[in-house]
């Protein structure tokens, strides 16, 4: 377990492998670890890092640091804290893709590329649950296809006050703006089966297309943590949305399909 702080308030963090940077940004449901099999794959090209956010996992629990405000704070505090050589990488799930695209757009220059995975574009793409229940039951109600390890053993560590409060900011919020306008290359990744944070649809449909150096990919049959249920999948995605120069192919999901048979 690695420890930094940050005035009177602890982060905790992993780190694995040499590289460019990439820093995992976790989400309501979790921590850092169900990042670790990622963190893995891309040991040998990236030196990754994850920590957990204000109120969940090992880091300190604070009323006043949960918001959406502190959290976008909180990532320029740990990449400045530790060091690390920018631009970053942010891949940031759920609530983390929120504060990894918000920081994105208040501190370009410090971002390389941006990944995000489940993000919820407003309240009504968000399971209300979120805004009023704890974390475990929220879980258990969602049954085995999200049944996850690395997901159920850290669930304990956090406070239901995160995730109720973060859930009510970003349910007032319109983020569609914010992607549009997204000075970095950006990536999205959904799990067409997620019931946590549906994909775009409707007034956003048009989310879905590639363009501008925005990326869309719909993942068939993945729920809410692609990054554990469709591990060499996803982690392939990154490699090539971090490494390939033609982008163009992150497009069609017959090429991923393809690709991992």
């Amino acid at each position: 377990m690695s420890i930094t702080t940050v005035g009177s308030h602890l982060i905790h963090y992993e780190v694995l492998g040499r590289g460019e940077p990439l820093v995992f940004i976790h989400g309501w449901l979790g921590s850092w670890r169900y990042w670790w099999p990622s963190m893995q794959a891309l040991s040998s090209r990236h030196r990754s890092f994850a920590f957990d956010l204000w109120g969940f996992g090992d880091s300190s629990k604070d009323l006043d640091s949960y918001s959406l405000e502190a959290y976008v704070e909180m990532i320029d505090q740990f990449i400045n804290q530790l060091g690390i050589m920018k631009p970053v990488t942010l891949v940031g799930h759920s609530l983390g893709a929120v504060a990894a695209l918000q920081y994105t757009n208040k501190y370009p220059a410090n971002v390389e590329k941006l990944v995000t995975v489940a993000l919820p574009l407003e309240g009504t793409y968000m399971e209300p649950r979120l805004l009023d229940s704890d974390p475990g039951t929220i879980l258990k109600n969602l049954g085995k296809a999200n049944s996850f390890q690395e997901v159920d053993a850290e669930v304990r560590k956090t406070d239901q006050t995160a995730v109720n409060k973060l859930a009510a900011q970003i349910a007032g919020a319109n983020l569609a703006a914010a992607l549009v306008g997204c000075p970095r290359p950006l990536m999205m990744i959904f799990g067409d089966q997620d019931s946590i944070v549906k994909p775009p649809s409707g007034d956003f449909i048009h989310l879905r297309r590639s363009i501008n150096n925005r990326y869309y990919i719909g993942l068939e049959t993945c729920h809410h943590f692609p990054m554990l249920q469709e591990k060499a999948v996803f982690n392939r995605l990154l490699m090539d949305f971090l490494h390939n120069e033609n982008l163009d192919e992150l497009v069609p999901k017959e090429y991923w399909q393809r690709r991992v048979r």
